[in-house]
This record gives structure tokens, C-alpha cells and sequence, in this order.
């Protein structure tokens, strides 16, 4: 049977855990960001620089899409190997189970993180701040809005797909060439770039929104939605990984350059007027996120496809680290509030205390434990082995 064949796809695998990781390294640098508080980050320190407004920007402008990329990908591959039902069961333990069991913990303690950091400033109230706001657009789900967006896309694909497979064998054919011709071509990558156009030129500014409301607005889930599919098809002509791999150089350098053109844009587009500024940024916005998912994607299978202990342990770690890392990184951001050191220092020794917190927690507390086996789907001993490295999320 092919399911029982499945090869494991650590470098993928990796490449979702180090989009979960770059969250850590997001949200530390949050508080450091020049411009009026938002309910996005209701907290900002003392100490800011315009480097972090930057430095956000362009960790936002790729990690989500990857990490949706790769989610579509490894959803895929379950529900080839285990059926809608074995699909339903894994996704309800790994995904809706984490969420229901961690939002009453971790979104409390990161809400009083936030007050005790602001009232250290005399900054106003996060509470002030998300009470502006309609009931149904509160972000209610925090950080965890991810999760509750997969479930969707999960939803989704259990009616899609029997629905796809119904469709004349000539039109799913068309399909696959279709995909196989536009992700191994050149230009391709502007056809995705504009599927992605239309789905941001509705958000209020030239990037990817998200939103951590229990309503989601269906431009966000449209956006996402893109990127999931994308990766749900990859995994049905998986050998499309290689191809990606040779030309991860070339993409990779390319979406280097268009994520400067796409700073350049947002930063002297303005004189432009708002309607060029905000054009301009989505077009090119979208042509960098897609050359940075061939070419971050290709670099992880050029180098990572052998599995290495370390890689293997954080992937394992990622998913925990995620879920309750926003916590001592409020809390921390409070402990530093009244510091005048400079904001990379703070910035620094936020991010090692909410790494190494995330990290001891996980070893001790999780990686062998029941804890352990909800997220990632076995008890794992506290050895950094490779015996029972799992395919994906």
C-alpha cells in the first residue's frame, strides 16, 4: 500500500517549525515597534526602533504563507495515508484539542502579562484599547488564531475533496498540469503573485492581515486559503520538491530583492497617494512572498532532508514552544518595562528568557509526558534521537 511507503519529510517538517519559531522572535520584537499601541501588540516599551517595525514587516510578509504552505501540504499527506475519517481523528486531537485545552491557560496569562507591562509604563490599559473594538472583531484567539483557521481549512477539504474527486478525470488532469506547469515554470510565480493580489487588495493596508476575532473576515481565510491549497496540491505531485530545490538560489535571491522593493514601497510610496501606495505594495508584496516560499522551501530541502538530532528535537518542540511562548515574553517585556537599556538589548534578553523558558518547559514537562503525545503524537524520550521522527504537524 503507498500510504505505508510515505517517505518522511523532515526538511519540510523543519521548515513549519522554524515558521513557528520566527513567531518567538515576532513577538519579542513587537514591543519595540515605533507607532500608536493597537490591539495587534497592546503593549509599547519605552525604548523603540524603526529596525523592529522592519524587521516585523518582513518576518510577516513570509512566515504565515509558509507556514500555510507547508499545513496544506502535511494535511494532505495525512489524509492520503490515514482517510477522511483517520484525517478527522488525527486533526481533532492535534489541532482543535491543543486549542480548546490552551486557550482558557494562555490567553489569560498573556492578557495580565500585557496589563502588568503597560501598568510598569503607565501606558494605557490592553483592556481599553481591545474594548474599543465591535464584540465579534475582539482578539479573542490571540496568537492561537492559527489553529482556528486550519480547523476551517480542515472543514473545508473534507468537502472539497470528495467533491473533486467526483469531477470528469479531463478536468482534475487539467488541474494537475496546470499546477505542474506554473510551479515549475519561471513565471509562474506572477501567476500566483496575482491569485494573491486580489486576495489582499481588499485589507486595509498592502500586506496579509490576520485576525484573532471569532468571525473571521473572509478576505483573511481567502488569502490563507491560497496558500493551503497551494500546498495541498504539492503533495499530490510531490515530485514537483526537487525541482523547487534546484532552483532555490535563484528564488531566494529574487524574493530578497522584491522584499527590498516591497520596504522601499511601503516606506516612499506615500507620496505616491494612498490608492498607488497601497497598489503597488500588494503587487509587489505578492510577487516577494511567493519567491520567498520556492526559495525558503528549496534551501530547507537542499540542506535539511537528512534529519539531524537538533533539527528533529526543535520541530518536536516547535508546536509547544508556539503555543505558550507569548506568555513570559509579556511577562518578561514587563520585568524590563522601567529599564532604560536599549531596545536590542531588551530585545535580546526577552527572546532568551522566552526561549529558554519554552525549551526547559518542553524537555521536562512535555516531550515524554501525555502533553507530549497530544502535540506531537507520540511520547518522545528526552534524547535528542531520530527513532521516532514523525511526517508533520
Amino acid at each position: 500500500m503507498e500510504s505505508s511507503r510515505l517517505q518522511r519529510y523532515h526538511s519540510l517538517d523543519a521548515l513549519r517549525a522554524a515558521m513557528m519559531l520566527l513567531g518567538l522572535v515576532l513577538h519579542s520584537g513587537a514591543s519595540h515597534i515605533q507607532g500608536p499601541i493597537t490591539w495587534m501588540w497592546p503593549y509599547r516599551d519605552s525604548q523603540a526602533s524603526v529596525f523592529f517595525n522592519l524587521l516585523l514587516a518582513v518576518i510577516h510578509l513570509f512566515r504565515m504563507p509558509v507556514f500555510f504552505v507547508m499545513a496544506g501540504f502535511f494535511a494532505a499527506l495525512l489524509y492520503h495515508r490515514d482517510g477522511p475519517a483517520g484525517f478527522s481523528r488525527n486533526r481533532l486531537k492535534r489541532v482543535l484539542l491543543p486549542l480548546v485545552i490552551f486557550w482558557p491557560i494562555v490567553i489569560p496569562l498573556s492578557g495580565l502579562g500585557f496589563v502588568y507591562a503597560a501598568q510598569q509604563v503607565g501606558g494605557p490599559s490592553p483592556w481599553d484599547t481591545v474594548s474599543k473594538l465591535p464584540p465579534l472583531q475582539r482578539p479573542v484567539l490571540g496568537h492561537l488564531w492559527f489553529l482556528y483557521d486550519l480547523l476551517i481549512f480542515y472543514a473545508a477539504a473534507l468537502l472539497v475533496v470528495p467533491a473533486a474527486s467526483r469531477m470528469p478525470g479531463r478536468v482534475r488532469q487539467y488541474i494537475a498540469d496546470s499546477f505542474r506547469i506554473v510551479t515549475t515554470r519561471r513565471w509562474g510565480v506572477l501567476v500566483l503573485a496575482a491569485v494573491t493580489t486580489i486576495t489582499v487588495l481588499p485589507m486595509e493596508r498592502p500586506t496579509i492581515e490576520t485576525s484573532a476575532s471569532l468571525v473571521q473576515p473572509v478576505r483573511v481565510l481567502a488569502a490563507y486559503a491560497v496558500f493551503f491549497v497551494f500546498g495541498w496540491l504539492l503533495f499530490s505531485q510531490r515530485d514537483l520538491i526537487e525541482s523547487i530545490a534546484s532552483r532555490w538560489r535563484s528564488m531566494f535571491a529574487a524574493g530578497i530583492a522584491a522584499t527590498l522593493a516591497y520596504i522601499t514601497a511601503l516606506i516612499a510610496g506615500r507620496s505616491l497617494g494612498p490608492l498607488w501606495w497601497h497598489l503597488n505594495g500588494v503587487i509587489i508584496g505578492a510577487v516577494a512572498v511567493w519567491l520567498l516560499i520556492f526559495g525558503i522551501t528549496g534551501a530547507f530541502v537542499r540542506y535539511l532532508s537528512i534529519p539531524r538530532p537538533l533539527v528533529r528535537y526543535l520541530s518536536d518542540a516547535s508546536y509547544w514552544m508556539y503555543l505558550i511562548h507569548v506568555v513570559p515574553i509579556t511577562w518578561a517585556a514587563g520585568l524590563l518595562a522601567r529599564s532604560d537599556a536599549p531596545a536590542f538589548a531588551k530585545f535580546g534578553v526577552v527572546l532568551g528568557v522566552a526561549t529558554a523558558v519554552t525549551v526547559v518547559t518542553y524537555h521536562y514537562f512535555v516531550r515524554s509526558t501525555a502533553v507530549g503525545e497530544l502535540l506531537n503524537g507520540r511520547r518522545h524520550p528526552k534524547t535528542m534521537t531520530l527513532d521516532a521522527a514523525s511526517v508533520g504537524p
